[in-house]
C-alpha cells in the first residue's frame, strides 16, 4: 500500500484538546487576555516548549489553560484543532478534555464543555472530522478534580463525551487515587482510559488495569518491565495509545530507534498512533507515522493496523465506528 501517510485517512485518539493550542495562539490569547506567561516574547515562548521533563510541560499547561478566558478563546482552539486535522486527513478522533482546569480558572467547566461540543458537532454536520471527547480528571489535584469531573458527567447526556480519563503526572499519584470516581463513572454508562506507564513504571500500568478496569491505555511503554503485564495487556487486547514524539521528549526513551513500539507490536499488544500535545512537541500524526516506518521500521501495513485500531478500540458508538471502518476499508481497496 502507499506511503503516503498525508493521504491516508486516519485517526488519533491520544490527543489533548487544549494540547493543540499552537506558541502564536498562546501568545494572542495571553496577550489579549492579560495573563502572564513564562516568556517575554513569542520568541522566548516558542523556546520554552523545548521541555526537558514533565514538570516544565505542566507549568506551560496550565498557563495555556488560564488563557482561555472568553467564548471566543475555545472557538478559535476548536478551529485550530479542526483546521489541522482537515490538512491531515485526520477523520477520526478521541479527543481528552480537562473541563476541571476550566472550571478552576473561572471560566467554568461546563460551559466550555458546551462550547467546545457545539464547535466539534457543527464541523461534524460539516463533513467532519469527527470528535468524541474524553474527559479527564488531573491527577495533580484528585481530591478537587475527582469529584467535579464525575459530578459533570454524571449531570449530562453529550452525546460527543464517550468515556472518562486519567492524566497529569504519575509519579507520587498512584492511579488508585481515582478508583471511586471511575467505579462511579461506569455506573454511569462511561468506560474508562487512563495515563500509566509514561513517567512512571510498569505498576502504574497494572494500576490502572486491575483497580481502574480500563479500556485503553495511554501511553503504557514501561509495561515492558513486566512480562506478565504485557501478557494480561495481550489477551485482554488492551490498547496502548503510544505518541513516539511525545515519549522522547517527556520520558525514559529518549532515544527513538530503541522505542519500545515494536516490541509491544511483536508481543500482541494492540496499539494506536497518536501525537498527544501536538504543537507542545513540534509534531503531526503524519511525521509521527513517518518517524514510526523510517526510524523504527514499521511497514505500512503495520502502521494500516494501528490506524484501524483507533476505530476498533475506539468508545464511540458502534454503529458510527462501522461506518468510518467501511469508509477506510473503501480507501484501502482504491490505494492497494
Amino acid at each position: 500500500m502507499p506511503e503516503d501517510f498525508a493521504a491516508w485517512p486516519k485517526t488519533e485518539v491520544h490527543l489533548h484538546l487544549e494540547g493543540t493550542v499552537s506558541p502564536e495562539t498562546l501568545w494572542d490569547l495571553a496577550s489579549r487576555n492579560g495573563v502572564a506567561l513564562p516568556a517575554a516574547s513569542l520568541e522566548g515562548l516558542r523556546a520554552h516548549y523545548a521541555f526537558d521533563g514533565f514538570d516544565r510541560f505542566l507549568t506551560l499547561w496550565l498557563a495555556m489553560c488560564n488563557s482561555l478566558r472568553h467564548p471566543r478563546d475555545y472557538e478559535e482552539m476548536v478551529d485550530g484543532y479542526l483546521a489541522a486535522c482537515r490538512r491531515q486527513n485526520v477523520r477520526y478522533v478521541e479527543a481528552h478534555f480537562t473541563p476541571y482546569n476550566h472550571e478552576r480558572f473561572g471560566f467554568g467547566g461546563r460551559r466550555a464543555l458546551e462550547i467546545v461540543c457545539d464547535r466539534l458537532r457543527a464541523a461534524e454536520a460539516a463533513g467532519g472530522p469527527v470528535t468524541r471527547l474524553i474527559l479527564d480528571i488531573p491527577s495533580e489535584s484528585v481530591p478537587e478534580s475527582g469529584p467535579y469531573t464525575i459530578g459533570l458527567l454524571e449531570q449530562i447526556a453529550e452525546p460527543l463525551v464517550v468515556a472518562i480519563g486519567l492524566g497529569g503526572p504519575e509519579e507520587g499519584f498512584p492511579r488508585s487515587l481515582v478508583a471511586p470516581h471511575f467505579e462511579r463513572a461506569r455506573a454511569a454508562g462511561y468506560p474508562c482510559v487512563a495515563h500509566a506507564g509514561e513517567t512512571a513504571g510498569a505498576a502504574f500500568v497494572r494500576e490502572a488495569v486491575e483497580l481502574l478496569k480500563v479500556r485503553r491505555v495511554q501511553h503504557g511503554i514501561r509495561v515492558l518491565e513486566d512480562p506478565a503485564l504485557v501478557r494480561l495487556l495481550a489477551e485482554r487486547e488492551i490498547c496502548c495509545d503510544v505518541a513516539l514524539t511525545s515519549n522522547t521528549l517527556l520520558t525514559i526513551h529518549r532515544d527513538l530507534p530503541s522505542h519500545p513500539l515494536p516490541a509491544l507490536l511483536a508481543a500482541g499488544v494492540p496499539c494506536t498512533l497518536s501525537t498527544d500535545d501536538p504543537p507542545f512537541f513540534g509534531t503531526d500524526l503524519v511525521r509521527e507515522y513517518q518517524q514510526a516506518h523510517d526510524v523504527l521500521g514499521l511497514s505500512p501495513a503495520t502502521l494500516w493496523e494501528m490506524n484501524l485500531n483507533g476505530l476498533r478500540f475506539g468508545l464511540a458508538d458502534t454503529a458510527l465506528r462501522r461506518r468510518l471502518l467501511l469508509e477506510f476499508a473503501a480507501w484501502r481497496q482504491e490505494h492497494p
